[in-house]
C-alpha cells in the first residue's frame, strides 16, 4: 500500500436535488440555505482540527463542491484562487440516471436498477461509470498526492464512500455501506477513519 496523507473528508452541502431525492452525479444543483449552512459549519469544525492556510485543498470541480469550497475559504480567511479542482475527485457518473430520481429509475429502468443491485461495484451503467472505474481514477489521484502530509478535501457521497474504502482497505461490501451526510467531516489517517465534530 503506498503511503497516504492524513485527509480531512469532506461531502459538499445539501443540494435542491439531494432534497428531491434525485440522482446528481456528474449533473449539477445549486446549494440550499442549509447547504450553505452546513459549509460554513464545516469551516468552523476544521478550523479546530488543522490549519487551512498550510495544507493543499481539492475539490471537486462540479458546481456544488466549487460552491461548498467556496464557503469554506471564505470562512477559513483563505484565498479561493488556492484551492486546487481535481477532475478525478468528481463524482461517479450516473449515466441514463443522473438528473431523475430513484423511484423513477426503479421504475423505468427496472431491469437495469435490479441487475446492478446484483453487482453494484461491477455494474457498468449506459453512458456512466462503476464503481471499479471510480476507484481507479481515485487511486492514480492519491498517488499523485502521496507525498503530501495533510490535505483537505471537498467532493461528493460516492466519490468519498470509494475513498475511504480504498484508504480504510476495506471489501467491496462493507465500502458500499458507507453513507456521509453533508454536514459530517471524517479525518483519514493511517487507515483508520474518525468523525471529527
Amino acid at each position: 500500500m503506498m503511503n497516504l496523507p492524513t485527509i480531512y473528508l469532506l461531502r459538499h452541502g445539501q443540494t435542491e436535488w439531494n432534497l428531491e431525492g434525485r440522482y446528481q452525479g456528474q449533473l449539477d444543483s445549486p446549494l440550499t440555505l442549509l447547504g450553505k449552512k452546513q459549509a460554513e459549519e464545516n469551516a468552523i469544525k476544521l478550523s479546530k482540527h488543522i490549519d487551512i492556510h498550510k495544507v493543499k485543498f481539492f475539490a471537486s470541480p462540479l458546481g456544488r463542491a466549487k460552491s461548498t469550497a467556496k464557503i469554506i475559504a471564505r470562512y477559513s480567511g483563505l484565498d479561493y484562487s488556492s484551492i486546487i479542482f481535481e477532475k478525478n475527485i468528481q463524482e461517479f457518473n450516473y449515466g441514463i440516471f443522473e438528473g431523475k430520481t430513484k423511484t423513477y429509475c426503479q421504475e423505468q429502468y427496472k431491469e437495469v436498477f435490479t441487475q446492478r443491485e446484483a453487482d453494484k461495484f461491477n455494474y457498468l451503467l449506459e453512458e456512466g461509470e462503476s464503481y471499479a472505474e471510480v476507484s481507479k481514477r481515485l487511486k492514480v489521484w492519491l498517488a499523485s498526492i502521496s507525498h503530501e502530509k495533510e490535505v483537505v478535501v471537498v467532493a461528493h457521497e460516492m466519490i468519498n464512500r470509494t475513498l475511504r474504502g480504498i484508504y480504510c482497505g476495506l471489501k467491496n461490501e462493507e465500502m458500499l455501506q458507507l453513507r456521509q451526510p453533508n454536514d459530517l467531516l471524517i479525518k483519514l489517517e493511517n487507515g483508520v477513519e474518525t468523525v471529527l465534530e
